[in-house]
């Protein structure tokens, strides 16, 4: 039954995607109560997106990747300003409500590997001719808006992957989580890369 859920999901996204819709979180609820931790010392804030189906909305393919590029810009900086706090402090748990925040981590990540799933299905030839049928102009543009879109859905997913691996680092006893801990840059493009040639969204 979850399967099937997943499928009809998967082909609910892909279905938008071809109308040129593609899901991103709302902003008024990219920090609801439920998936926010907030810093008792310094009111610092994590969020997590994709993680509420009620807080999705559609934008236009062109504009999503850039909205979403924003709310990653957004998390990175609060989970990079969680984890210098949780330094300073030399110990503790980076959340307060660790299986909250892994359980909505886990949620997110489901969600952006339905939307990758998604993405990758209509970059088939067949689909993206049907989209634009006879008009290879549009067709080009709209498989550059799927691809910049695809790769800020990556952008988020990393971040969450991110912060699972250093809630478990930040539960390890006698361990210290630190900025050197998180991927380069280098290496994070390095798995955007390896995870599009893997879903054939290589350019």
């Amino acid at each position: 039954m979850a399967k099937k859920s997943t499928q009809t999901t998967v082909a609910a996204i892909a279905a938008s995607l071809m109308a040129s819709l593609a899901p991103v979180p709302a902003q008024s609820t990219t920090l609801p109560v439920t998936a926010v931790e907030v810093s008792a010392n310094h009111g610092v804030a994590a969020s997590l997106t994709f993680n509420l189906p009620s807080g999705q909305i559609f934008l236009p393919l062109e504009e999503a990747a850039d909205y979403l590029n924003h709310i990653n810009d957004r998390q990175r900086f609060l989970l990079n300003a969680l984890v210098r706090e949780r330094q300073d402090k030399g110990k503790g748990p980076l959340f307060d409500k660790t299986a909250q925040m892994k359980r909505l981590c886990i949620q997110g990540l489901q969600n952006h590997i339905r939307i990758k799933e998604a993405v990758q299905m209509v970059m088939k030839s067949e689909n993206l001719y049907k989209a634009f049928p006879g008009d290879l102009k549009q067709q080009a543009k709209y498989k550059a808006d799927l691809l910049r879109f695809g790769r800020a859905v990556a952008q988020g997913e990393f971040i969450l992957r991110d912060t699972l691996s250093l809630i478990e680092q930040s539960e390890a006893p006698e361990s210290t989580v630190r900025l050197a801990d998180m991927p380069a840059d280098e290496e994070v493009k390095a798995w955007i890369a390896a995870e599009h040639k893997n879903l054939g969204l290589a350019v």
